[in-house]
């Protein structure tokens, strides 16, 4: 808005009380939409608890930044089973009880047929919406407009005719919230189920705002004590459980109603909870009690003079924004075109001057750069044949390194083999004793040469040399070599004669 903050007059719409005032300076009165006059006022209203949908999601601190908003909103949609066929505006803040491993976020969901829809009316007769806050949100301006100190954790619990919210505040910033059951109406019902009389919801209202807890009627009396003792009762199991869960220490509670404060409800809080009450009934202006302001007007108030100072809107869910200033628009664009066109068009050489020095001081520059980077290149291109001509000469060494590698395995392979295969001379010679003397043979020379050896052996049949020259042969290691068999009848002996030759190692 282009109007200075101190001349714009505030003006809160409350859709659950149905009425509007508006802050003209320290003053409010009562405002009729009908006779909006839209350029010098600024329209806040607010979205109710029971129409927001709240849950927390856990996201890996590896995820990127880029891709966590598209990570909350499929999980969103996941816990929460969205029907994907509805349209949500969706938000959320980082919660500060994250882990190592994970970031939680709180998120926020509106089904913009609510935005659209409901708000619509409101529009059609103040043509604009500046600022749409969240419920649990309002409370934050009391801290940006320096009201309660930013240090340490408050709770906030307020009840309407059909709604009913806690809001949990630590450090200034918003940390939880949940709905509660225990709305007006639903207080009122139980009252009259408890006391067996019916009573209308005006009534009970007006003596709940009047009288407080301590009616004077006995019977009454006790009752609304005794449904009270259940509230805190409740009220209590939720508060311990946030400090349970996110290890903290809830220290003051603020306690208020769309009928105003409910005169007895501090000792309660003292006594249900051991907590310190604190006032809920914060004035914005000097006449406030000449009106049947709530709270939550106070609250839109005061968030609407921190918008205009900050112009945040992180949390703004309005779909019915002003147009931004003229020239801020394609049609304000557009006009200063022209415009411009028209400037140019009247200056025209003086333009092509200048343009004509722009290009060839822009012709100049991209030269120099052009032959930098040309520089560059051929550097890189000398290095990279420099290394091209090692990367081959490598390959040459490599290919010569593998070829003796190849001839020094088949070496190996020659000699293991050899060991393997082939006996020594010392192990033949003795094996061949053995097997010799087992045929009852006689060894008559051993003649060694190179890998060879030659036994000369004689064996008194043919038959025991035949077999002696078979088990040889069968022998693994042994290669025999004979030529004949010789019968020697010298010396009147019959014997046979063999030169059997053996190739070890």
């Amino acid at each position: 808005m282009a109007k200075n903050k101190d001349t714009i007059s505030i003006v809160t719409i409350n859709r659950t009380t149905e009425n509007a005032f508006v802050l003209k300076g320290n003053e409010i009165s009562n405002y009729e939409l009908t006779k909006s006059s839209k350029s010098n006022e600024f329209y806040i209203t607010y979205i109710p608890y029971k129409d927001i949908v709240t849950t927390t999601v856990e996201i890996s601190r590896t995820t990127p930044e880029e891709e966590i908003n598209d990570a909350i909103v499929i999980k969103t949609y996941e816990d929460l089973g969205l029907d994907a066929a509805d349209d949500y505006k969706i938000t959320y803040n980082e919660s500060p009880t994250g882990s190592n491993d994970s970031k939680f976020y709180n998120v926020f969901v509106v089904n913009n047929a609510i935005l659209n829809g409901e708000l619509s009316s409101i529009a059609s007769l103040t043509h604009y919406i500046d600022y749409v806050a969240q419920a649990p949100f309002l409370m934050s301006a009391l801290y940006k407009r320096n009201i309660l100190v930013s240090d340490g954790v408050d709770c906030f619990i307020y009840l309407q005719k059909d709604d009913a919210f806690l809001v949990v505040y630590q450090n200034g910033e918003y940390f939880e919230s949940r709905s509660l059951r225990y709305n007006l109406k639903y207080l009122c019902d139980k009252f009259s189920e408890a006391t067996g009389n019916k009573i209308d919801e005006q009534s009970f209202y007006k003596m709940l705002s009047t009288e407080g807890i301590n009616l004077e009627n006995p019977i009454e009396r006790d009752h609304l004590i005794q449904l009270f003792d259940d509230i805190f009762f409740y009220l209590g199991d939720i508060i311990n459980s946030i400090n349970k869960i996110h290890g903290l220490n809830i220290q003051n509670i603020y306690f208020s109603s769309d009928i105003g404060h409910i005169i007895g409800v501090e000792a309660f809080i003292e006594d249900r909870l051991g907590l310190i009450a604190k006032n809920f009934d914060f004035t914005i202006a000097i006449n406030s009690k000449d009106f049947n302001i709530t709270q939550l007007d106070v609250l839109m108030m005061l968030t609407a003079q921190s918008y205009i100072s900050d112009k945040n809107d992180d949390y703004n869910y309005s779909n019915f924004l002003r147009p931004p200033p003229l020239f801020q628009r394609n049609s304000g664009k557009l006009i200063l075109a022209v415009l411009a066109g028209l400037v140019v068009s009247s200056a025209y050489p003086a333009y092509q001057y200048a343009y004509g020095m722009y290009n060839q001081s822009l012709t100049e520059a991209k030269t120099e750069e052009f032959n930098a980077k040309n520089a560059e290149a051929d550097k890189i291109k000398a290095t990279l044949s420099a290394l091209q001509k090692n990367i081959d000469e490598i390959k040459v060494l490599s290919s010569k390194e593998n070829e003796l590698l190849g001839g020094r395995k088949t070496l190996l392979g020659t000699m293991h083999d050899k060991k393997m295969n082939y006996p020594m001379k010392s192990v033949a010679i003795y094996n061949m004793s053995n097997m010799i003397n087992d045929k009852e043979g006689k060894m008559n020379a051993i003649i060694g040469k190179d890998n060879n050896l030659t036994f000369s052996v004689r064996t008194d049949t043919e038959k025991k040399m035949t077999e002696l020259l078979k088990n040889i042969s069968n022998t693994k290691g042994y290669s025999v070599s004979t030529k004949s068999i010789v019968l020697d009848e010298n010396n009147h002996t019959v014997a046979y004669e063999s030169n059997i030759s053996v190739e070890v190692e």
